[in-house]
């Protein structure tokens, strides 16, 4: 486990440096400032948002989890299913005021991203409770099973 966690911080780090080099080397420095600013920002979102209601969910999880007994597998899916959620958000947010704000280039953000983020979210949450509920039914089928004999 430690060989494989510093490989992956090892192979981390080369993206890193990777990308500062490809900052340094290809992008103008009057752009420099913008490219920090949106770093830093998905930095906060990830810290101040999506990580805070994954720990969250996360908790709330573990009641459900006790309550299903070895039923944790619909849980781990549904915390997925955040999760997924919570960074296509992240990705569509910009993407979403931009389209609202307007661009005089008529090709750029031609989609429906509120519609598209909504019928994202429809398909999780559906994901989630098909998983809630079939690990529910297994456990119940096995503790009934488990009586029985």
């Amino acid at each position: 486990m430690r060989a494989a966690r510093g490989i992956l911080i090892a192979i981390g780090l080369g993206l890193a440096a990777f990308g500062v080099f490809l900052v340094l080397t290809e992008i103008a420095p009057s752009r420099w400032l913008g490219i920090g600013v949106w770093v830093g920002a998905a930095i906060l979102l990830h810290d101040g948002v999506v990580a805070p209601v994954v720990v969250a969910f996360g908790l709330g999880a573990a009641r459900v989890r006790d309550r299903l007994g070895r039923g944790d597998r619909g849980v781990a899916v549904a915390q997925g299913a955040l999760v997924v959620g919570a960074v296509l958000t992240a990705i569509t947010v910009p993407a979403l005021v931009a389209s609202m704000l307007g661009n005089p280039n008529p090709t750029i953000l031609v989609g429906s991203y509120g519609i598209a983020l909504a019928v994202i979210w429809a398909a999780l949450l559906v994901v989630a409770a098909i998983a809630l509920r079939v690990s529910r039914t297994a456990v119940r089928r096995t503790d009934r099973a488990a009586r029985t004999k």
